[in-house]
């Protein structure tokens, strides 16, 4: 495993163990869940050329899938605002 998958995996599983509160005695669960995460973003986010044993390139085919998510801002949804009443006036 390199280093980069390696440290990625351990990021993800200290913040789903803070996540569930940081209780004592999941710690396998939540490295399984890290890894399991991992896993699914190199398959859906690599291409398949990248996804190959041995391409050096696969950590920074997945960093930059992660900040392309990262960077993508939904569009601001537009609150309404309560109109005057326009009933019967006297």
């Amino acid at each position: 495993m390199n280093e980069e998958r390696q440290e990625w995996i351990n990021k993800r599983a200290y913040s789903l163990w803070e996540q569930h509160g940081r209780e004592h005695g999941h710690d396998q669960q939540h490295w399984e869940q890290a890894t399991r995460e991992r896993d699914e973003l190199e398959r859906i986010a690599l291409p398949h050329h990248l996804k190959r044993s041995g391409s050096g390139e696969v950590d920074d085919a997945t960093r930059k899938a992660i900040n392309g998510t990262r960077n993508t801002t939904a569009a601001p949804t537009r609150k309404s605002r309560p109109t005057a009443d326009r009933g019967n006036t006297v």
